[in-house]
């Protein structure tokens, strides 16, 4: 009896505890906000959109017409650009400082029914550009564009090559061994920038605040440039115009 008695004693302050507990209720930590500083600082970033017009220059009106005529000439048929905007890019080199590395995937330059694919590829200052040969035969890829020559040399079905470009610029690319094959690469010291969707459209987020050189670029239809200047939180629209060279 004098045991029972004790552990009795003994539980009825443990089940005033339990008790309490149970009124009061338990409170979990609160779960970790998503409207931290670093998502705040990616809501602020800075945006430009727009769209690009690639158009071939038109042609010379015939040197038989009067020059009343020549004036009011107009071609019967606009002609077009090979590749067309989707071979269009546009990127943002920063004017107020030195531009933030990229670290994207390594661009994949395919060989494939003896063609380059894409025929248009752009990657930064110093990264992994790999050269799967995805064909049945040999290819040789190399390049002369100045600041950026290199040659893989000879390499079979299945072989993947690599080569980093150090220099900005283009780099027209070429096969030794089928002359029908080229390619170009845009080798930019700069991460902001988009391929041109085939509708002309292209956008540009997250982007911090800041003046930039706003280029668009056509392996064909050359390049136009502006100056934009972004406040932390502004939508930009930027629209382009590209001819053709003749």
């Amino acid at each position: 009896m004098q045991y029972r008695a004790r552990v009795r004693s003994v539980m009825r302050p443990m089940a005033i505890v339990v008790v309490v507990v149970a009124f009061t209720g338990w409170r979990t930590p609160p779960a970790p906000s998503s409207s931290g500083p670093e998502a705040s600082l990616s809501a602020r970033r800075a945006s430009v959109s727009g769209h690009v017009v690639v158009s071939a220059s038109p042609p010379l009106p015939p040197a038989t017409l009067s020059p009343y005529a020549r004036r009011r000439y107009e071609p019967p048929q606009r002609p077009g650009v090979p590749g067309g905007a989707e071979d269009a890019f546009v990127y943002l080199e920063p004017l107020d400082g030195a531009p933030p590395k990229g670290s994207g995937a390594s661009p994949r330059i395919v060989q494939r029914d003896r063609t380059i694919i894409p025929h248009v590829t752009v990657t930064q200052v110093g990264q992994l550009v790999e050269f799967p040969n995805e064909d049945d035969v040999f290819h040789s890829l190399f390049s002369l564009s100045p600041g950026n020559r290199f040659s893989l040399g000879r390499y079979g079905p299945g072989v993947t090559e690599t080569n980093r470009f150090q220099t900005p610029g283009v780099v027209r690319l070429f096969c030794d061994i089928h002359s029908e094959m080229a390619g170009v690469i845009l080798v930019l010291d700069t991460p902001h920038v988009t391929r041109v969707g085939a509708d002309g459209a292209y956008q540009l987020t997250g982007l911090p605040a800041g003046t930039y050189r706003a280029i668009a670029w056509h392996p064909t239809a050359g390049a136009d440039t502006v100056t934009v200047t972004l406040g932390a939180t502004e939508s930009v629209v930027q629209d382009f115009l590209l001819r053709a060279r003749r």
